[in-house]
């Protein structure tokens, strides 16, 4: 009951293993579904792997990772992004809005999203109570559920989620919350569940070549997958812009960006199991096939984070920025501040005139005018 299967189905009848690879292809299947469920200690693709792959066909360089950045323009101020981010999650360096999603740099860490055993012993500890919620109708109970899951998620895995979920309480929340009603909206609805239904049939028709670690899944048989899981995640933002969950995103990120977060994962799950042909074209139908320039130099000015006291290069006229160490937004449209009690030079949290210095923990405040 993991945030992927909500938004794409995958629902609790599993195929049979086919003896011939010498795998249990359930599993294999499953860890395509859904990443967050699978055990680290039989994840079969490394992050080299993935790499590979990914770079191959998002349109990277080969040169490294670190010498380019993703080609994107600030929904919210214009602002044209020049410094690399440190994660897959895109924010502007000129207002820190989250602005675009990173598919290749998401695919450097492809375990971050697998919370692990204590995650899989929450589900089957719940999964009654979620069996009777569905059976019941009881969409409150399912969505309290939700909450749990979804929370534990975020906690257990800090790096597939935006840097904001670490120490903004409020934030996680509000990120919890959107993802427990996506999930509940999606699966109380009959029209969403008969496409779950279909991703079920069609995911369990897959048909496989190849041998462990790496069998590949036919192009003949995975394209109709993607299609119905594509007019599926339609269906879903069509609910979700009805219900108005969309405008609840804590980012307040555009649908359209909210579509590519949520078919990355999909592709995130199925990269390992296709040909460079089928990779490429997912990859570009998907929309994530993103253009990379160098990064050149630019002039920056050193800032210090006022929550976790990190080096911030922030560009001149910039207003606010996401401090990527810690997840709080900082403004830096003013001068920093000493500390009064260690002279520290610091920058406030946005909104915030009073903080505790991160270098002595002493109180930390700056003039409001």
């Amino acid at each position: 009951m993991s945030f992927l299967k909500k938004l794409f189905g995958g629902g609790e009848e599993k195929s049979d293993p086919l003896q011939k690879l010498g795998i249990n292809l359930n599993e294999m299947v499953q860890k395509a579904q859904d990443a967050s469920a699978v055990h680290v200690e039989i994840q079969t693709v490394t992050a080299s792997d993935y790499m590979t792959m990914a770079s191959a066909i998002t349109g990277a360089n080969r040169e490294p990772r670190t010498t380019f950045v993703k080609k994107t323009t600030c929904h919210n101020c214009g602002g044209a992004k020049t410094l690399a981010p440190k994660t897959a999650y895109v924010y502007c360096d000129f207002c820190g809005s989250l602005t675009d999603y990173d598919f290749q740099k998401a695919c450097e860490n492809p375990q971050s999203a697998m919370p692990g055993p204590a995650y899989e012993q929450l589900v089957r500890s719940l999964q009654a109570d979620i069996e009777a919620a569905k059976k019941t109708d009881d969409a409150v109970k399912f969505k309290e559920i939700q909450r749990q899951l979804y929370g534990k998620w975020v906690e257990l895995c800090p790096n597939a989620n935006s840097p904001r979920a670490k120490n903004d309480e409020e934030y996680r929340n509000q990120l919890v919350e959107y993802m427990a009603e996506m999930a509940t909206i999606n699966e109380f609805d009959p029209t969403y569940r008969q496409f779950a239904d279909q991703v079920n049939r069609q995911t369990r028709a897959i048909q496989w070549s190849g041998t462990f670690p790496r069998p590949v899944a036919s192009g003949e048989t995975f394209w109709p997958l993607f299609e119905t899981v594509s007019k599926q995640l339609d269906f879903s933002f069509d609910l979700m812009r009805d219900r108005g969950v969309i405008e609840r995103h804590p980012d307040q990120a555009p649908e359209s960006l909210q579509r590519r977060m949520a078919a990355s994962m999909f592709c995130q799950g199925w990269l390992p199991c296709l040909g460079e042909e089928d990779s490429e074209r997912m990859i570009r139908e998907s929309g994530l096939k993103g253009e990379y320039s160098k990064l050149e130099p630019k002039e920056t000015t050193l800032r210090h984070c006022g929550s976790c006291g990190g080096d911030l290069q922030v560009l001149s006229g910039a207003k606010a920025v996401l401090c990527e160490d810690c997840g709080i937004r900082i403004d830096v449209s003013a001068d920093e501040v000493n500390c009064a009690n260690c002279g520290g030079l610091i920058s406030f949290p946005m909104g915030k005139n009073r903080t505790t210095c991160p270098f002595c923990k002493a109180e930390a405040q700056r003039m409001s005018w």
